[in-house]
């Protein structure tokens, strides 16, 4: 029963591949950060869609003045002196009337002409200290001299006091974030507070769940690169124009709305400019426990990702909205209509001054343009969005796609098979780009795509080549063998050879290669034992380096124990440290075999620690040094149990407590495995004690936190802090495990006498 059970079949060969990826779509989504190839692709398929389309821009409320090559021809090069500045302002504001200026350039130095003046100023008294003439001529021409030198040194207070007479002004700077520590490594404490305070009064200080904070994924700034204090005056508002690239290939797809500077929030330049237009409502921050849900300004709302994100839907290409020179708005070039009650952003375009960006539409794109595109958006409230709705839809998708597929492909023929396949695919498609371009959301593109099309050609492979060649054939070509200590006793003590063992506190090792039989299918004998003997021979020094015993080799499968025949009393962390080496070899591995185009191998751990026996068992004729009892059967089982939770290393408590000032963990669940009645905690091995990342331990403490709410019943709060989980963990599996046991007790509470232990269904 149990080997038809596992015998492969075309439905079971999707189904498989149907659960691969959907964790490959849980990896992409919900990470925070790099997702995966197809995640990238399924990006590039949205910026294709935006391309198609073209120009949507349907309104004129926002405009740029461009610092641009007709401006810096007859301003000279960049920065400009700020006395231009504050002629731009003046125009803006009393002839054109525009809504609200924003800058998004920075004004962190003080103008090189005041200081060249102020230079020639002190040139001039020292003369005159020198002169000792005294001629009404001389004396006149020197006075006339020091009036016109004095009047030049005053641009930065030109520019200051032409700010402040308005109030619908915001000023732009940026952060230093984690990337750029290298930058600022030269800064003292003493400039860090100086610049720090020059953006205070623009803090968001109204935030609804604020006991949330400490859990928010959000960009942290390093340092921060303000405008100097002359231009901030008492009522300006200012707001970061940092831009995050997405980290896969460069490309500008989103803008944080806020970023965290010394426990304290600030807001984007965008935000600042919207709240400016829509009547200077202050900026509440709303958070709650999966991280923060958006901002309100008045009655405005903007939803935005977890992390504070928008994503932006842009209008078209480069130049879609209107940009004018500086130039031509300084000398009234340009129709005062085209201007008045706008929303006009200052920023550069000339190629020289490298504020050029790389997004959907390519990568010239004027970074001034990229905020223009957002606060069109923000305005307009037709930003990009992804409800939680709508992927959980996409993980329904793919799960429904690939099993439809092996469903149907199975009971057709191969040309009939491709003929379904591609019509689901137009429809799919079809379906999707109407919910992208009237919703402004969607659904997967290319995990349904991928899951379509590797099922069709699995199946026609499965099929061509007939039915599955399981491990026989190599179970003959291994021979079990004992580690050198064994054998260097068997010598020095043959007695050792008689049946017969002894009860003794050893820790039980099960390995398994997930997926083994899929991918023995795919190769050669020849082929498939040289990669196992590379596989087992890796696996089996790292085990003997740590002083354990290899057991037996079951095709793929290696058994061995820690603490026999040589007993030691640090059995428990020797096994976990192993284990521990084993995975970080198999990386190293993974990186070679890909090289060379050879299939990549995951394997499962399960360890345990118990009073077991072990000695030589078998006949007068055959034996082996092995070991026997509950406690090996229950690391076999934690073996299989990895399946279920989508983790490679799983140990007991037992383990645990004998190893756990050496290792770092987190609590997975309390299970009752088949064959036992009383229940067992497993815990999951992350990394030895002081070696695993801030991030992961940080994920970790949510998902222990959510764990906690789940053995309370607190099955919505429970559900909030493992989907965090997901994506600070890269896609955890076994988070995603107990949000669907979270929503099945939603719908059907447990029985009253529910002890929070999950009995595992099978071995």
């Amino acid at each position: 029963m149990i080997k038809k059970l596992l015998r492969p079949s075309g439905y079971k060969i999707s189904i498989t591949i149907t659960l691969i990826f959907i964790l490959i779509y849980g990896y992409s989504f919900l990470g925070y950060g790099s997702g995966s190839i197809l995640d990238l692709l399924d990006k590039q398929v949205i910026d294709f869609s935006m391309r198609s389309r073209g120009n949507t821009l349907e309104n004129d409320e926002v405009a740029i003045v461009a610092i641009d090559t007709k401006a810096i021809d007859n301003f000279g090069q960049w920065p400009w002196k700020r006395d231009v500045m504050a002629r731009l302002l003046h125009e803006l504001e009393t002839f054109y009337e525009i809504k609200v200026m924003g800058y998004d350039v920075l004004f962190s130095e003080p103008d090189a002409n005041d200081i060249s003046s102020q230079y020639a100023l002190d040139l001039f008294y020292t003369l005159a200290a020198k002169e000792n003439r005294n001629t009404p001529e001389i004396i006149h021409g020197l006075r006339q001299i020091r009036t016109r030198i004095s009047a030049e040194v005053n641009n930065d207070a030109k520019f200051g006091a032409e700010l402040s007479k308005w109030n619908n002004v915001v000023l732009g700077y940026f952060f230093f974030l984690s990337a750029s520590l290298e930058q600022i490594k030269h800064l003292t404490v003493k400039k860090l507070d100086e610049s720090a305070a020059l953006i205070e009064n623009s803090e968001i200080t109204i935030i609804q769940g604020a006991e949330h904070l400490e859990w928010l994924p959000i960009p942290e700034g390093r340092a921060v690169e303000a405008n100097i204090r002359e231009l901030n005056y008492r009522n300006a508002l200012n707001g970061y124009f940092n831009v995050v690239p997405d980290i896969e290939d460069g490309t500008i797809r989103r803008i944080p709305m806020v970023i965290k500077y010394r426990d304290m929030y600030f807001p984007s330049l965008d935000l600042q400019i919207v709240r400016r237009y829509l009547g200077n409502d202050p900026i509440r921050m709303v958070v709650n426990e999966g991280g923060i849900e958006g901002f309100a300004l008045g009655k405005k709302w903007i939803q935005t990702a977890s992390d504070g994100t928008v994503m932006i839907n842009f209008r078209g290409p480069a130049y879609t909205f209107p940009h004018y020179s500086v130039f031509d708005v300084i000398n009234h070039k340009i129709a005062k209509e085209k201007l008045k009650d706008k929303i006009v952003i200052l920023g550069a375009t000339e190629t020289g001054i490298y504020d050029l960006r790389t997004t959907p539409f390519g990568s010239a794109f004027p970074g001034v343009e990229v905020h223009a595109n957002l606060i069109d958006n923000l305005l307009r409230d037709d930003y990009l969005y992804q409800s939680d709705f709508i992927n959980f839809m996409s993980f329904l998708m793919i799960l429904f796609s690939g099993l439809i597929i092996g469903l149907i492909l199975t009971k057709l023929r191969a040309l009939q098979g491709l003929i379904f396949s591609l019509l689901y695919l137009v429809g799919y498609f079809a379906g999707n780009l109407w919910l992208l371009f009237n919703e402004r959301t969607w659904t997967s593109f290319v995990h349904v795509l991928g899951v379509i099309l590797v099922n069709w050609f699995a199946i026609v492979l499965f099929k061509f080549f007939g039915e599955e060649k399981d491990k026989r054939f190599i179970k003959g070509a291994f021979q079990q063998y004992l580690s050198p200590k064994v054998i260097d006793q068997l010598v020095n003590d043959p007695g050792l050879l008689k049946l017969g063992g002894e009860k003794r506190e050893i820790t039980a090792f099960f390995s398994d290669v997930q997926g083994f039989s899929t991918i023995s299918e795919s190769l050669t004998p020849e082929e498939l034992v040289e990669l196992l003997n590379e596989y087992l021979t890796a696996m089996t020094d790292i085990v003997m380096k740590y002083d354990g015993t290899v057991d037996k080799f079951e095709g793929d499968a290696v058994i061995a124990f820690f603490g026999a025949p040589v007993t030691y009393p640090d059995h428990a962390v020797r096994a976990c440290l192993a284990s521990l080496e084993m995975q970080q070899k198999l990386v190293e591995m993974r990186a070679n075999w890909k090289q060379h185009d050879k299939h990549q191998l995951y394997v499962r751990i399960g360890l345990n620690t118990d009073q077991v026996v072990v000695g030589n068992m078998g006949s007068a004729y055959r034996m082996d040094y092995t070991m026997m009892g509950d406690g090996v059967n229950l690391a076999a089982r934690l073996e299989g149990v990895n399946k279920q939770y989508g983790t490679y290393t799983l140990i007991s408590e037992y383990t645990h407590n004998a190893a756990k000032d050496h290792i770092e963990v987190r609590e997975l669940d309390m299970i009752r495995v088949v064959g036992k009645k009383a229940p067992v905690r497993i815990f999951e091995v992350l990394g030895k004690k002081g070696e695993v990342s801030a991030e992961r331990l940080k994920a970790a403490r949510y998902f222990s936190k959510g764990l906690q709410l789940y053995r309370a019943q607190n099955w919505h709060d429970a559900i909030k802090y493992f989907g965090h989980t997901n994506k600070l963990f890269k896609g955890d599996g076994a988070s995603q495990v107990f949000v669907e046991r979270c929503k099945k007790f939603m719908e059907n509470q447990p029985a009253k006498n529910w002890d929070g232990v999950y009995q595992m269904a099978s071995k």
